[in-house]
């Protein structure tokens, strides 16, 4: 009589490697063991998942060309643009010393390059950065993919990976240059190396990278305490660990660091003491827009994960009940979300990092319910890919695409008018840093000018800046302003604004010589007439020439 058994063999995080086959001759007791290894399967489907992750992310490249904030802008290509061209606009923080340089130097660095070999177009300017941020991302679905089967199992990691990466607000994020997505790409690549389960394996790589992620990022610490913490209290030799592995990992990114601040603002100084100091202690965030302590829990996190909630809820309890699925992960979540609920302002980007380690619980939720009712599954994935791809669509082609596309049109329009040699202005009256400038207009000679909205960092008495002046009264504003408006080329301003102010109200038309155009009646062409000689486009003796 002989009894075949099967077992499954799995590396010291859980990992499969293969399986064995067991053949037991129970009449004299003989074994015959045969090891299978899948590592040929393994690395043709590890393959498959990397081409796939890197085409996602490229994809988002074309399909994610609006407007989100500021500081996808202003903290990194503009400053970048400014190191290695000389043009660019340097925001306040960078007067205050807030900012770590090593999140632009990264882009001045590709900026640079581009020049030395001659290619550096105004479209590779644009998007090159770009593109090196989605390849970064998708390095570091790669690596959440990992880190998911390291504590989940093969299946409920594939699903943990499709509920991440499925999430519009990811693909909104990831390539973008903003400094949390740089955040949250370099933790996830960081966290390949961290021992959720052997205390045994390579570890310094991650007190590296999440030190450098802390430095460009200093909400990342948030991340990286409690992690380093839990790591230590596991230990079994704590001092050996500080001294021989954490010490050496973080103390030469932290020299770097500060010798590249000292030298990028000439003194010296440690931006990301600035920034926690300024920004935490100071309470000076609050200058940006203060929100209610409840407002990630009842807006943030619920706008972001839509639907993503239902298999995160349900993987959390799941958790909670059965205890197959360590907690640590959402015990970090909690405490990245309470410490930032604390603080005044909020912003949809700030839980950017968290998100993936929500969705490990998602793809856990996956797990559990895959053995209840295949067709609970087969719905929830039809209602992730219906909520999102329409979402992310919509919000990465079409919502504040406005500023993007004036600033693709000055582009084109000024360098077929004016050469890339002839000077030529640009007013912007909108919302401060509402709309790209030196870094999308590279290779002209051109000055922008966009209304400043510095914060009261001295508590002058009764202070209004600039950008709020001209809404309170755009017409006073541009009467008391005229040489600004006189001396621009292009004069960008928000439709709503110049329809509100001057009633430019009237039926757009096709003009066969002009191509589009509005058309105006009554009182819309006295307040147009009235308008464009006020700010001398058109002089009052000319008025019937010009149609009015």
């Amino acid at each position: 009589l002989i009894t075949d058994a099967f077992e499954q063999l799995e590396d010291e995080e859980g990992t499969r490697q293969g399986f064995c086959h067991i053949r037991i001759q129970q009449r004299t007791g003989r074994k015959t063991i045969t090891t299978v290894q899948v590592r040929k399967v393994a690395m043709k489907s590890s393959v498959c998942t990397i081409l796939l992750l890197l085409s996602l992310r490229v994809i988002g490249v074309f399909l994610v060309r609006t407007w989100f904030v500021p500081d996808e802008i202003f903290q990194s290509v503009e400053v970048a643009h400014y190191a290695v061209f000389g043009v660019g606009h340097l925001s306040w923080e960078w007067r205050h010393s807030l900012r770590s340089v090593i999140h632009p130097s990264i882009i001045a660095l590709v900026y640079w390059l581009l020049h030395f070999l001659g290619i550096d177009s105004n479209f590779a300017i644009v998007f090159t950065p770009r593109f090196i941020h989605a390849i970064l991302f998708a390095m570091s679905d790669l690596c959440f993919f990992d880190l998911a089967k390291r504590i989940l199992s093969t299946l409920e990691a594939r699903f943990a990976l499709f509920s991440y990466t499925s999430c519009w607000f990811v693909w909104y994020c990831a390539p973008r240059t903003l400094s949390n997505s740089l955040e949250t790409a370099l933790s996830l690549i960081a966290l390949k190396w961290y021992p959720f389960k052997s205390l045994n394996r390579l570890c310094w790589p991650y007190m590296t990278i999440g030190a450098m992620t802390i430095l460009i990022r200093p909400t990342a610490i948030l991340l990286w305490i409690p992690l380093g913490l839990w790591h230590l209290v596991r230990s079994q030799s704590r001092c050996r660990l500080i001294l021989t592995t954490s010490l050496p990992a973080v103390l030469p990114i932290l020299v770097i660091a500060f010798m590249l601040d000292s030298w990028a603002y000439g003194k010296w100084t440690l931006s990301t003491w600035n920034f926690a100091k300024f920004n935490v202690f100071e309470g000076g965030s609050s200058h940006f827009g203060a929100h209610p302590w409840h407002w990630f829990l009842s807006q943030g996190l619920p706008s972001t994960l839509t639907v993503q909630l239902i298999p995160i809820i349900g993987g959390v309890i799941a958790a909670l009940l059965w205890r197959k699925v360590t907690l640590s992960l959402l015990n970090i979540c909690l405490f990245y979300v309470i410490f930032h609920s604390c603080l005044a302002h909020k912003e949809h980007r700030f839980m950017l990092p968290v998100i993936p380690l929500l969705c490990i619980y998602a793809g856990h939720f996956f797990g559990v319910a895959v053995r209840i009712s295949t067709g609970i599954v087969h719905a929830l994935i039809a209602l992730l890919i219906v909520v999102n791809v329409p979402t992310a669509l919509y919000l990465g082609l079409y919502h504040q695409v406005g500023p993007m596309s004036a600033s693709e049109f000055i582009a084109n329009n000024a360098k077929m008018i004016y050469g890339i040699n002839e000077h030529f202005n640009v007013l912007q009256l909108m919302p401060c840093y509402s709309m790209p400038q030196y870094c999308h207009l590279h290779e002209l000679n051109c000055t922008v000018r966009a209304l400043d909205c510095s914060p009261n960092l001295g508590n002058v008495a009764n202070f209004v800046d600039e950008a709020d002046l001209f809404h309170s009264d755009p017409i006073a504003f541009v009467e008391s302003n005229i040489d600004l408006v006189n001396d621009a080329d292009y004069i960008v301003v928000y439709k709503k604004t110049f329809s509100m102010e001057y009633n430019c109200n009237g039926t757009t038309v096709e003009h066969p010589e002009y191509g589009e155009v509005i058309q105006l009646t009554g009182d819309q062409r006295q307040h147009i007439k009235d308008f464009l000689c006020k700010v001398g486009i058109v002089k009052e003796e000319n008025c019937k020439i010009h149609g009015f």
